[in-house]
């Protein structure tokens, strides 16, 4: 089937997507979104992009944000493309907050200054809270704070928490010499322990309220420049852990830094940038 539309380009801290606006016209189906997201998310024959966001419309809320990867699946919620799909509504529907319906629930959004605050929800550390993801036997209320993780076969401790995407989180004393996309290939080909991919968080610990992150994003198979759930998720951990102080806390990746603010009960905030890059208009075959 051949598609002509016209699109948009975003970014926020250099996590780049295609952008879709569906909200008021024919909905592509989700056989051939994977296929588009699989061909225009190729930087060198199309348009280039960790993905699509279809945005649609939704009852009840401004939009519904779908993310489909570059492997063609769907991701259950992605924090940088929140805040680009934010950043959409916000211009089109001339407001400063707004509700976004994703796989993880609504999440509201709120315009200020030049950044987006995305009210993220409750992070999830519980076996329950990510059986689909992680086939470790054990009893639903186990915490997953402390778990072991193979890697190029040493074992190092690490943490799996939900905060929208599954991530795994590894503590390490020096950052820049770790092998991302090697780490992450090795963890996900191991598909009887994590059947649908997993995301792998490295992080280094700069101080009370400071982390260095680089992270492997499942779906679109290699080290990104950013990622907003992976934020949320590795400051979760390290709070949860004892390793950073209470408050609001920076997280600095490759692409940016996003503010990450938890509470007592584990409901984080996340606030960072996300800009319009430019528009376009394509002509492709699925």
């Amino acid at each position: 089937m051949r598609y002509d539309f016209e699109f948009l380009k975003y970014e926020g801290c250099g996590n780049d997507f295609i952008l879709k606006d569906e909200l008021n016209g024919p909905r592509t189906p989700d056989r051939n979104r994977s296929r588009l997201a699989m061909k225009l998310s190729d930087r060198h024959f199309w348009v280039g992009g960790h993905g699509i966001l279809f945005v649609e419309s939704a009852r009840g809320v401004d939009g519904s944000m779908r993310l489909f990867d570059p492997d063609g699946n769907e991701a259950d919620m992605c924090g940088n493309g929140i805040r680009c799909v934010a950043a959409f509504l916000m211009s089109k529907l001339k407001k400063t907050n707004v509700d976004i319906l994703t796989r993880d629930g609504v999440k509201h959004v709120d315009h200020v200054g030049n950044d987006y605050r995305v009210g993220m929800g409750l992070v999830r550390d519980r076996r329950r809270d990510l059986a689909k993801y992680f086939t470790d036997v054990g009893e639903d209320s186990d915490s997953l704070l402390d778990i072991p993780l193979e890697i190029g076969g040493v074992v190092h401790r690490a943490s799996l928490l939900n905060s929208g995407e599954p991530h795994i989180v590894v503590v390490t004393k020096d950052i820049q010499s770790v092998n991302v996309t090697g780490a992450g290939e090795a963890v996900n080909r191991d598909r009887s322990r994590f059947p649908r991919g997993i995301n792998i968080n490295f992080i280094e610990i700069v101080g009370p309220h400071e982390i260095k992150m680089r992270t492997y994003e499942r779906g679109a198979y290699g080290e990104c420049l950013a990622c907003g759930t992976g934020a949320v998720a590795s400051t979760a951990a390290m709070l949860k852990l004892g390793l950073l102080e209470p408050g609001l806390k920076t997280v600095t990746m490759l692409g940016g830094t996003l503010a990450i603010d938890i509470d007592s009960r584990g409901m984080a905030v996340m606030t960072g940038p996300a800009r319009r890059v430019f528009e376009g208009r394509l002509s492709i075959e699925v």
